[in-house]
């Protein structure tokens, strides 16, 4: 009997799958990093082998793996989906794609699920080496196994967030990622590089009580919701203006919100992680809706129709276009802060947190009412991102001259930016009854010029919508 066939992928994979992993393992960079991670690893293991006589020799090799370990497949891996999608833009090859039946998710989720294998492949190759340092002494091995995963699932979200931005028209916005999750490791590569932190994040992924067991199990479900988030916002990028994938995003955020919602009347969350979870929950899903597609077609508009009332309510705040995504997100943020201001628990009302919650709240939709009023907005998440940059960069100048000169009430002339707020609220003396009041009327100030900006693009839809419902009503097909 022929084992020929064994040499190859099965047939049960995805072709976009087995291309990208084919070419990913035969890529120098790929073989470079491999090889380099197992030449340092034997290296460390040798070099902690010849001193087995230190105390700390154990502990002190866990934390050098794990920070090699988190360079390759937390920075490295990640930085080769930055232009995962771009490049077959760029190529044409996504019509040829489409002849071979393969749609938006299947590219998406193939390129990411490559990338994601390899990294698998190098976590493989790191247990012979964990195995080994069992016999150094004073491992914990539940707390090991565990980081050694959670790493892997940051790689995962990270390779998500590479993979599903790299379709942005502006190199610029694409060039930002790679930024951002660097920088974002600096807050675990620095504790890994000291013994002292090492033992501390293992101490909190040993599993031992319940508060840990909490913590990874939410911190694995966020980088899941995250990387779904990221992903499916790739797929739409590629995706046909007829396929609908914003509505699902939008439903998912929002039955999360209800769902924590109840979760808070009930009991089951500390008060002080609810505006953390809000965020968490929120920021993903709002950015996306104003940023949607300002194109609809009546396909999309077909099966919210065919619910009746309900369905054309839903189709209000649900439909496929940034219109629809500022009343989606005035809904998110009703939820968020009538739950925080009315919550039975006390310390949902202290000021200095609502001050702050709706200052961030705030400088998440002022940008994009900024870009309401830039009319060619064609790439509208690399808009919206840079008219974020600039109104942060708008509160750091003042706060920064103000804080040399001693001139604090000058601020005051910035408060139309809302997240100055956060600089007011640290102020000695400062009143929180009226920067309550103040941001207040800001957000309110910014959330009704947004929403009319929403339903005067909302109302172009309206042909679209009428074509939609003539589609329902029109004659039955004659056999």
């Amino acid at each position: 009997m022929s084992l020929s066939h064994l040499n190859d992928f099965p047939d049960r994979l995805s072709p976009m799958l087995v291309k990208e992993l084919r070419q990913g393992l035969r890529a120098r960079g790929f073989i470079i990093l491999f090889m380099a991670l197992q030449v340092a690893l034997g290296f460390v293991l040798l070099s902690t082998a010849a001193n087995l006589d230190s105390s700390n020799a154990g502990t002190a090799t866990s934390g050098i793996i794990f920070t090699f370990f988190s360079i390759a497949v937390v920075i490295v891996q990640p930085m080769r989906g930055i232009a995962a999608i771009r490049s077959e833009i760029t190529g044409n090859t996504l019509e040829m794609m489409a002849l071979t039946r393969l749609n938006a998710a299947r590219i998406v989720f193939g390129k990411w699920f490559a990338i994601v294998g390899q990294s698998a492949l190098i976590l493989i190759t790191i247990i012979p080496y964990l195995i080994l340092r069992y016999f150094f002494g004073g491992m914990n091995l539940v707390g090991e196994i565990v980081l050694l995963l959670m790493l892997f699932l940051t790689s995962i979200a990270f390779t998500a967030l590479t993979v599903g931005g790299s379709g942005g028209k502006a190199n610029w916005f694409r060039g930002i990622i790679p930024v951002v999750v660097f920088f974002s490791l600096f807050t675990i590569l620095p504790r890994m590089l000291f013994s002292g932190g090492s033992t501390d994040l293992i101490e909190i992924c040993s599993l031992n009580d319940a508060s840990s067991r909490v913590g990874v199990l939410c911190y694995t479900l966020g980088l899941a919701y995250l990387s779904w988030c990221v992903l499916s916002h790739g797929i739409s990028t590629i995706a046909p203006i007829a396929e609908n994938h914003s509505s699902l995003r939008r439903l998912i955020a929002l039955g999360l919100m209800i769902l924590v919602v109840a979760c808070n009347a009930m009991g089951w969350i500390e008060p002080i992680f609810l505006p953390a979870i809000f965020a968490f929950i929120g920021v993903p899903a709002i950015i996306s809706a104003l940023t949607d597609r300002a194109i609809m077609l009546p396909p999309v508009c077909v099966p919210f129709l065919k619910r009746g009332p309900l369905g054309k309510i839903a189709g209000f705040f649900l439909y496929p276009c940034w219109a629809s995504g500022g009343f989606f997100t005035a809904l998110i943020g009703a939820i968020a802060i009538g739950t925080l201001w009315f919550s039975p628990s006390s310390s949902y009302r202290d000021k200095e947190s609502m001050i702050v919650f709706l200052a961030c709240f705030g400088g998440l939709i002022f940008p994009a009412l900024l870009a309401t009023f830039y009319g060619k907005w064609e790439n509208r998440l690399g808009t919206y991102i840079a008219y974020l940059i600039l109104t942060i960069v708008l509160f750091i100048i003042p706060s920064v001259f103000s804080g040399i000169t001693n001139r604090e009430d000058a601020m005051f002339f910035f408060i139309w930016n809302p997240i100055t707020f956060l600089f007011l609220v640290q102020q000695n003396g400062a009143n929180l009854d009226h920067l309550l009041v103040s941001v207040s009327l800001v957000d309110a100030g910014i959330l009704t010029l947004l929403l009319i900006q929403s339903f005067r693009a909302y109302l172009k839809f309206r042909p679209v919508i009428e074509q939609a419902k003539k589609e329902i009503s029109g004659p039955p097909l004659t056999r």
